[in-house]
């Protein structure tokens, strides 16, 4: 016999039904029930103010979330977290250190992530070298020296170099090319002495004029052939070809060697101009020599010595 009334509730129940409908006891069917009197009318609860019953699970569900469904979640998480730590660091370089160490610490030791430092490498300009005569001529500047009747003035006025040259010999008429040893080449420097008095006076000699380089000084080069000066007297060099037509700086006779006028060496230095000492002066001197680097010096008399800058 099927039961009528609910056990817990009392309330009436319907045919085929297995749980009550109004507060939720499972019905046994098998129990066979006593008809109970329905309860007071004063007892009975007005429906208006009795909360809902919450219907039950459905048949054979224990309220519990199926292993599927969990292992299913798991399963996604873990596909979720291999894509991001798979393409994280190629769409953000850089970013797998920052991910390495997320994941170190859910562990017990984090690895030490270290930034490399690019050293930039003080480079220290080298210091110049002083000049060694800061206030040295120009080219073409003038230098007195003497007073009164003996006044005079002096200039280097030009340069010329070259790896060789080539000196006339006047017995054969032929040119000779002078060389100089390896590493070296050969200045021409140009000076230029006049007498604005009117008593002569006594000229710088050409072997007290002196190349100033790199630290070193070089005199004259003893080689190059002056008139009348080589041993054998066989010829005679008063010209070399590169320079034979350069005019003095007065008046426009060629130039010849420094002290020497038409082949004749000259002991004073006498009244004008015309009068002026006007020649070139070789030297023998290292390949680098560069006229911004390099500077002659003259003496003229006890009291002034003038130096030249070549550049």
């Amino acid at each position: 016999m099927e039961q009528k009334f609910c056990n817990s509730c009392g309330a009436e129940l319907s045919e085929g039904i297995k749980f009550c409908e109004n507060c939720g006891t499972k019905i046994d069917q098998k129990t066979p029930l006593q008809p109970q009197p329905p309860p007071p009318v004063s007892m009975r609860e007005d429906p208006a103010t009795t909360p809902p019953v919450k219907a039950p699970p459905p048949a054979g569900s224990s309220g519990k979330v199926p292993v599927k469904i969990i292992a299913g979640i798991i399963i996604v998480l873990i596909i979720a977290a291999a894509l991001i730590f798979t393409l994280l660091p190629k769409i953000y370089p850089g970013s797998d250190q920052s991910s390495a160490g997320l994941v170190a610490s859910t562990g017990t030791v984090s690895p030490t992530i270290t930034i490399p430092v690019t050293t930039v490498p003080v480079t220290t300009a080298p210091t110049p070298a002083p000049d060694p005569f800061p206030n040295a001529l120009r080219l073409k500047d003038g230098l007195p020296f003497g007073e009164g009747s003996v006044e005079s003035e002096g200039t280097v006025y030009r340069i010329w170099m070259n790896d060789t040259y080539s000196w006339h010999n006047d017995m054969d008429n032929k040119y000779y090319l002078q060389k100089p040893k390896p590493g070296n080449k050969y200045l021409f420097v140009f000076v230029c002495v006049f007498n604005k008095g009117d008593n002569r006076v006594w000229p710088p000699t050409s072997g007290n004029i002196q190349v100033y380089y790199n630290g070193q000084k070089y005199s004259p080069d003893p080689t190059h052939y002056l008139p009348d000066k080589i041993s054998d007297r066989d010829a005679t060099g008063i010209e070399v070809k590169e320079v034979q037509f350069f005019s003095k700086l007065f008046g426009t006779e060629y130039v010849e060697d420094y002290g020497y006028s038409h082949g004749a060496q000259l002991a004073y230095l006498y009244p004008g101009k015309s009068n002026a000492i006007d020649g070139y002066l070789v030297y023998e001197v290292p390949s680098s020599l560069t006229p911004e680097k390099a500077y002659v010096e003259i003496p003229f008399n006890a009291n002034t010595v003038g130096v030249w800058k070549l550049g």
